[in-house]
């Protein structure tokens, strides 16, 4: 298959909504695709390596795997939506099942053409007699004047929805450019006072630049976050962009505002996560932007419409850097999910879900420091606080919840009870209606800093299972019957 057609399909998958929130999946997918050539000589050191460079000596094999099921299900859950029409599939073979021709190792990635589903018989010859042969010498000169046509149209549709839809983008010097799958240059946007590089080679630009059809016209708008670089006097707010598929600037919009609970600090905030709900009959295109106050507290949830006017927005005490839209109930409609930190509750890790319609008020806090007033209560649909190792409580000010995922009816999140650098992580899975169906530590990396940690002095200790078992008191705050939230199936 041609190498530059599989490229492309990879940028597809990197630059789509689905990956926007999946940093550490979006660098392994790299990883794999930069090795696809030579796919037999990688090893999952090198992988190690790649996405853990400051922990290579507490990662392992099982590191490695639990990854590759996490990236297997994103791009499954992406050809199933976003990416159903790509012309080229990416999966992930299972390397622990021998392969069909005996090798002794499994591809890690691999690359297909879409199969044809026309549903034409091969071979199959449409002259039956002397009077098909008839039949089509009449309908001849009508057939070609239909190819010719439907050739028209192909190549219109392809000129206006492929060669001129953007797909991606890059930054070059103080220029954004936007281009399109086939990696051609669509248009380029000059930014005098340049990027600030913390906010995009920190993270990656992918995290930073949105492409969604608002109007649901066809026509694919770029949603782009810019941030200055910082100038002499002192940070900025980031500006929401959106530009039409032509490159028309059509508006922009400044994240959170003033709050007295700031005490003085200027309203610094930076848009960390954006999604674009489906429509339904009720509600056209809709905007929900997570933007988080630097360096305080505050995160704000905000939904515009398709012409960046504010429409609604939640507050929260703490930080809620990542966001999923996902339809939990088969409703029909995407509900708002939201992970970070929990100021206001010991700086606990914490999930928060929101009804698009009910996007309103102030979370509730029980440290009144934190406490935000003037705005109304908020309507949380749900609202958990998760527990804080004695590892975090030891070493670090807060955990955090990351990279929220939603697949066949199954909620995964990861808490990291290690902030620098990141890591130590556990793991949480939750049925549809959210009830805890696991909590584990992934692989071998929370006890093995736990133990380094607590090997000497007074509190030496190793992990006993009543602290393993402690991570499964997941305490709910809105949306529960009780104050620890319910136990489904839960794996062992």
């Amino acid at each position: 298959m041609d190498r530059t057609a599989i490229s492309d399909q990879i940028d597809r998958i990197l630059a789509s909504q689905s990956f926007a929130s999946k940093g550490q999946l979006r660098k392994l997918l790299e990883v794999l695709s930069q090795n696809i050539d030579s796919q037999t000589t990688l090893k999952p050191d090198r992988v190690i390596k790649e996405l853990w460079p400051d922990e290579t000596k507490t990662k392992g094999s099982a590191d490695v795997a639990t990854e590759m099921n996490r990236l297997r299900r994103a791009l499954r859950s992406y050809y199933e939506g976003e990416g159903a029409s790509d012309p080229i599939t990416i999966s992930l073979p299972n390397r622990a099942v021998s392969a069909v021709n005996g090798m002794r190792e499994r591809l890690w990635i691999v690359a297909k053409p879409r199969a044809d589903t026309s549903g034409g018989a091969v071979g199959e010859h449409p002259l039956k007699s002397q009077g098909g042969l008839r039949r089509l010498k009449r309908v001849a000169p009508i057939a070609t004047l239909g190819v010719a046509l439907a050739i028209v149209a192909y190549i219109s549709v392809r000129v206006l929805l492929v060669h001129d839809k953007p797909t991606f983008a890059r930054l070059d010097g103080s220029t954004l450019t936007i281009l399109n799958a086939e990696g051609k240059e669509l248009c380029r946007k000059s930014f005098p006072e340049g990027f600030g590089p913390d906010w995009y080679y920190a993270h990656g630009l992918t995290a930073r630049v949105w492409f969604a059809d608002l109007e649901g016209k066809g026509h694919t708008s770029v949603l782009f976050s810019y941030s200055p670089a910082a100038g002499p006097q002192q940070a900025r707010s980031s500006t929401l962009i959106c530009y039409s598929d032509r490159g028309k600037e059509k508006w922009r919009w400044t994240p959170g505002r003033e709050l007295p609970e700031l005490a003085g600090s200027p309203a610094t905030y930076k848009t960390f996560a954006l999604g674009v709900l489906k429509t339904t009959d009720q509600e056209p295109r809709r905007i929900v932007v997570s933007s988080l106050h630097i360096p305080r507290w505050p995160a704000q949830i905000a939904i515009l419409n398709a012409n960046g006017k504010l429409v609604s927005e939640y507050w929260h005490s703490g930080h809620l850097d990542d966001m999923l839209l996902a339809d939990l109930d088969s409703d029909g409609k995407e509900e708002i999910i939201a992970t970070g930190v929990a100021n206001g509750y010991d700086h606990q890790a914490t999930l928060v879900v929101l009804d698009p319609d009910r996007v309103f008020g102030t979370s509730s806090e029980v440290r009144p420091e934190f406490q935000i007033h003037g705005m109304g209560v908020a309507q949380e649909r749900l609202r958990f606080l998760f527990p804080r190792s004695d590892l975090n409580r030891a070493l670090f000010q807060f955990n955090v919840a990351t990279q929220p995922t939603f697949e066949q009816g199954t909620v995964r999140l990861t808490v990291l009870e290690c902030i620098t650098p990141p890591g130590c992580h556990i793991w949480y899975e939750f049925d549809k209606n959210f009830r805890l169906i696991a909590a584990f530590a992934g692989g071998d990396e929370f006890r093995s800093a736990h133990e380094r940690f607590f090997q000497t002095g007074k509190a030496a200790h190793t992990l006993t299972a009543e602290e393993q078992a402690a991570f499964r008191k997941v305490r709910c705050l809105a949306g529960c019957k009780s104050e620890l939230v319910p136990v489904g199936n839960l794996v062992p």
